[in-house]
């Protein structure tokens, strides 16, 4: 079988799997990745995930990170996920998404609060000095940012 050759444009990316380990890695370009016998590529080239200034996304099953900011991987060298979790991500370089992650929605401006106004906000979850059920208000003006823990009523 000839070996399939991809050659990915910058800011793209691919999951390749290795049928050897059974660990699916992450490639990103630009690149030009030759796909051996034993390698399996599991997502086609896909543009990273770009939030521009004043815009937030939420990402299901997100990677774990390490204290210092590393990822987290298992013994064999898979990516640790948080199942099951969301996380809310605000501007930042473009990046991939690791396997088994998933973007939630679409990149999707921020909130902008504007004066003499307000929006409520319930807890979810405990936080900081909140208890889930708490409802509170935001007043404006101000940009609110949103958190997994808050839901806006």
């Amino acid at each position: 079988m000839a070996d399939q050759v991809i050659r990915l444009k910058p800011f793209h990316y691919v999951h390749v799997l290795d049928n050897n380990t059974n660990v699916t890695e992450i490639v990103l370009g630009p690149k030009t990745l030759t796909v051996a016998d034993h390698q399996t590529v599991v997502l086609q080239p896909t543009p990273c995930v770009i939030i521009p200034p004043r815009h937030y996304c939420i990402i299901s099953n997100p990677i774990i990170r390490n204290a210092d900011g590393s990822l987290s991987t298992d013994q064999h060298g898979q990516v640790r996920l948080r199942h099951g979790d969301e996380e809310i991500r605000t501007e930042q370089p473009p990046f991939p998404l690791y396997p088994g992650e998933k973007l939630y929605g679409k990149v999707s401006p921020l909130q902008v609060v504007a004066p003499l106004t307000a929006i409520k906000l319930r807890a979810i979850r405990d936080f900081e000095d909140h208890i889930a059920g708490d409802e509170w208000l935001f007043h404006g003006p101000g940009t609110y940012i949103p958190r997994v823990e808050v839901q806006v009523v």
